[in-house]
């Protein structure tokens, strides 16, 4: 089930108090509506009834979808420095409730499960639109580095991400967002034969090998130096 626990969000511009449901797992097999959502970026977004201001929570919550072999661990993006502890912990909440620790027949579900760690919305986001768009994770993370490769000038800064904003058939629409406003910097369109030719190229199977040391499948486990935790 999706289940949700009552807070008191403060608005980051003004202050004022709202009484809101801040979301703590999806089952996107029961709530569909809840995926549309978070895809569309309506989910958790708020508007502060003194000064109009739109915020969104941060999103601390696991996502379940069985029908597309989706366990997801969503963290806050300022959480990143810190992926590595919170890879084991991800590894330790799915190992307790579909792993080797959970009763047998949650083991069961488990089996069809890809455990993954996602920091931020647009993370989540694209793991969502990459399994609609018939894409394997890896190959995704892999097509990114080829082309942070041959693009010039790209627009890096520390809250910029390049994420999958959809596509089709022929167009893989990627873009550069920030992580925290999701507001898009830059967009890119590849075409999707160059995602196909990365899958397949043997080429990219040590990056490949290194991308799924855990379930933190994303090019920033590669750039981004893990912090110990205080």
């Amino acid at each position: 089930m999706s289940l949700f626990n009552p807070v008191e969000a403060l608005c980051p511009n003004c202050g004022t108090p709202l009484r809101s449901a801040l979301v703590a797992s999806v089952n996107a097999d029961r709530r569909p509506d809840l995926r549309r959502d978070i895809i569309s970026g309506r989910f958790q977004v708020h508007a502060c009834a003194i000064c109009d201001t739109v915020w969104r929570l941060p999103p601390t919550f696991t996502y379940m979808h069985l029908a597309q072999n989706q366990w997801i661990l969503a963290q806050p993006p300022e959480n990143l420095p810190l992926w590595r502890e919170a890879e084991a912990r991800t590894l330790e909440v799915f190992n307790t409730g579909y792993g080797p620790e959970a009763p047998t027949a949650a083991r069961e579900i488990g089996a069809t499960l890809r455990a993954r760690l996602v920091f931020g919305w647009p993370a989540l986001r694209e793991k969502l639109l990459a399994v609609d768009l018939g894409l394997e994770d890896v190959s995704l993370e892999l097509l990114k580095m080829a082309v942070l490769r041959n693009v010039q000038r790209p627009p890096f800064a520390d809250d910029h991400e390049l994420r999958l904003d959809g596509g089709d058939a022929t167009t893989l629409n990627l873009a550069w967002m920030n992580s925290n406003t999701e507001a898009i910097v830059a967009r890119l369109p590849v075409p999707r034969d160059i995602y196909d030719d990365v899958a397949g190229d043997i080429a990219w199977d040590a990056l490949r090998a290194e991308l799924t040391e855990g379930p933190f499948v994303d090019m920033n486990r590669l750039l981004v130096p893990a912090t110990p935790a205080a």
